[in-house]
């Protein structure tokens, strides 16, 4: 949520897979624009970053395949953009590079194809990245000149038709969930092979953490850990999951060192001695709670005024990044107030 708000103020304006293939690359929102809008905004950009340790200024040319090229030929990194409509005749214009172990998240607006300037958010790491600054990029030297730009407008007899039509024939997109639609407690259950099902009362806090807390089954046990969300990125044909602003599933990492041991096992789980990751997928259950998310109600543009997720369904997985995943249980969470509705 505070990334999102930094990169709003700034404009003014899935099954988990078993296997992931690198944490370097926790990158990206996917990207929706058309060839032609990449094209427009190709080109020569200069970068002014205020960061915590110091201002610095780099160039970096995007190309509209989506990749990053710096002057050092060995700098390179990809980006993508989407766009949204505003209240007004712009459309707002959202770019994201992946470049050195920055994410950097700017916003725009433009009224034909083309934007010119952005500014946004600096985020440093993979795993758990973190506010580092605030940046602006200016469009220094197109790829496509005035009059190429002219002919990618003028590609139907109405401006952006061919857009219009080809974006409405796509299916939808899924809905998106913020990291403060999570956030609070929760009731969580926990079926791992081979033992006993065991309840939990869980709140997951706003910095990232998790704990458990008295009461249920679980309550003499522990555990603890780390929370995120995840989504799958697109990056002109490099396609990652990995821990994002807001993303399709709500990601949980079970650590053995924030849990209790016993010889049995961790937090009460029989069997289980090392630490494990949780996937789950938010619960849509009536057809308004599928419309209020399309409708972005649980997305990172709602801000404090979004709605919370109900409920959520997944799979418990060893494993770790390096390494193949390989599915271990089954993991369910409801909202403590919602599991109290159920018991009244």
């Amino acid at each position: 949520m505070v990334l999102a708000s930094l990169v709003w103020r700034a404009s003014a304006v899935h099954s988990v897979p078993i296997k992931i293939r690198s944490q370097v690359a926790l990158t990206a929102a996917e990207g929706s624009l058309e060839p032609e809008e990449l094209e427009a905004l190709s080109g020569v950009w200069k970068a002014e970053l205020r960061l915590d340790d110091g201002d610095r200024t780099l160039t970096w040319r995007l190309a509209a395949s989506g990749r990053v090229r710096g002057l050092d030929e060995n700098e390179e990194g990809v980006w993508w953009a989407d766009s949204a409509p505003t209240e007004s005749a712009q459309q707002r214009v959202t770019v994201s590079l992946r470049v050195r172990d920055w994410t950097i998240l700017a916003v725009g607006e433009r009224t034909g194809l083309r934007c010119t300037q952005l500014g946004g958010a600096v985020l440093e790491g993979a795993e758990d990245p973190c506010h580092v600054g605030e940046c602006d990029l200016t469009l220094a030297l197109a790829d496509i000149g005035s009059d190429g730009l002219g002919d990618l407008e003028a590609c139907s007899p109405r401006p952006f038709a061919r857009l219009e039509r080809r974006r409405s024939a796509r299916p939808a997109r899924p809905a998106t969930f913020a990291k403060r639609a999570f956030v609070g407690r929760w009731r969580m259950l926990i079926d791992m092979e081979g033992g006993a099902p065991l309840s939990y009362a869980v709140v997951l806090r706003p910095g990232g953490t998790f704990r458990t807390v008295g009461g249920g089954e679980g309550e003499a046990a522990v555990l603890g850990g780390r929370w995120a969300v995840w989504g799958r990125g697109m990056a002109k044909g490099v396609a990652e999951w990995g821990v994002l602003p807001e993303g399709t599933h709500l990601w949980m990492r079970v650590e053995r060192d924030a849990s209790t041991s016993t010889l049995a096992g961790i937090g009460g789980l029989a069997g289980v001695h090392e630490s494990f990751s949780l996937w789950s997928e938010p619960s849509l259950s009536s057809p308004a709670s599928e419309l209020a998310a399309l409708a972005g109600a649980y997305s990172s543009s709602a801000g404090e005024r979004g709605a919370s997720v109900a409920s959520c369904s997944g799979a418990a997985y060893f494993g770790t990044a390096s390494n193949e995943y390989y599915r271990a249980g089954r993991c369910s969470m409801i909202r403590e107030e919602e599991a109290e509705a159920g018991r009244g």
